[in-house]
């Protein structure tokens, strides 16, 4: 019995270690276009406006994470926008809830292409309930768990700032671009004797919309996608096609020794529903590591309903309208 919870004890606090220095994650990446790169705020020209759920895991061991963002023009070549991201791991003993206020400026190339720039600044409160964590000196050999624990308890809040940039190119064909997180490092000292800090995030992503040959009236297109991400010794490497004709889309990702993502979308008038199923494949698995996730868009009307003078310049990029 003890060595079972010795063993439960062990993996928790393993998970608990990754999570703190792990951002959230979403599988539908250009469902949430201002978490994957700050520089594609206000791209839509129109009022945007999305909410995404995931869930991942067991009962033993849940991972939930929901976030909604809104992002509009700014004139003619920039964009604004703010986001909220309420993320809970491992049944709650870890929760954390951010706030962003993202704004982008871009820099027309030619007629169909442009370079874009963007900030995101914020701010971030975790929780940490140290009464579910569960210490060695609580562990006897016989009875299982020992209530008492001589462990100290450290900070159960903590209260930072955060910013993150990001670089974008992006064309009726090519788009790719750059985001840099934490910037800033953000203490994470939830233990009393501990400085940790949060390490930088590099994000690469790329990617083309190609038009089948002969199809293009119909509007049919394929997209094969490239997206890389680094913090600290963890890094993940995202190979993904998208198949679809301007009203549904069908994707495929496969997260490098990690796991399948199998995804379908639809574009129906101004909303943009799409769904996703993580199936893990790692070798080194403690908790079922599937997960699910889904994402609502709609895009608001308002420069031609209002007649807005000063509207954003440009065509939203078929890999916003259209992937997830």
């Amino acid at each position: 019995m003890a060595r079972q919870i010795l063993l439960t004890f062990i993996l928790g606090f393993v998970s608990y270690s990754y999570s703190t220095a792990q951002d959230a994650h979403f599988s539908q990446f250009y469902a949430n276009p201002t978490y994957l790169n700050p520089s594609l705020v206000g791209m839509a020209g129109n009022i945007r406006t999305t909410v995404a759920h995931r869930e991942q895991g067991t009962d033993t061991y849940k991972y939930s994470t929901s976030m909604f963002s809104f992002d509009a023009s700014l004139g003619g070549r920039s964009g604004w926008g703010i986001q909220i991201i309420n993320d809970s791991q491992m049944n709650g003993v870890l929760k954390s809830v951010s706030y962003a206020a993202t704004l982008g400026h871009r820099i027309d190339i030619n007629r169909d292409s442009k370079l874009a720039f963007g900030i995101q600044v914020g701010a971030y409160q975790k929780k940490l309930d140290w009464s579910s964590l569960t210490f060695e000196d609580q562990l006897h050999q016989r009875n299982g768990v020992v209530v008492n624990t001589q462990e100290r308890f450290g900070n159960e809040n903590v209260t930072q700032a955060d910013v993150h940039v990001g670089l974008s190119y992006s064309s009726e064909t090519i788009y790719g671009g750059l985001k840099l997180s934490h910037l800033n490092k953000p203490k994470e000292n939830f233990s009393l004797d501990s400085e940790t800090t949060i390490p930088i995030k590099t994000t690469v992503h790329l990617g083309a919309m190609l038009p089948i040959s002969g199809l293009r009236n119909d509007g049919q297109y394929v997209s094969p996608n490239v997206i890389y991400e680094k913090q600290a010794e963890f890094d993940y490497l995202h190979l993904g096609l998208y198949y679809g004709n301007g009203i549904w889309t069908a994707g495929m990702w496969y997260r490098l020794n990690d796991a399948i993502i199998t995804s379908l979308g639809v574009n129906i008038s101004k909303f943009k529903i799409g769904y996703s199923y993580d199936f893990a494949i790692s070798g080194y698995k403690t908790t079922n590591d599937n997960a699910h996730e889904i994402s609502i868009g709609y895009q608001f009307d308002v420069v031609k309903k209002f007649k807005v003078k000063n509207k954003y310049k440009g065509k939203c990029p078929s890999f916003q309208k259209y992937l997830f």
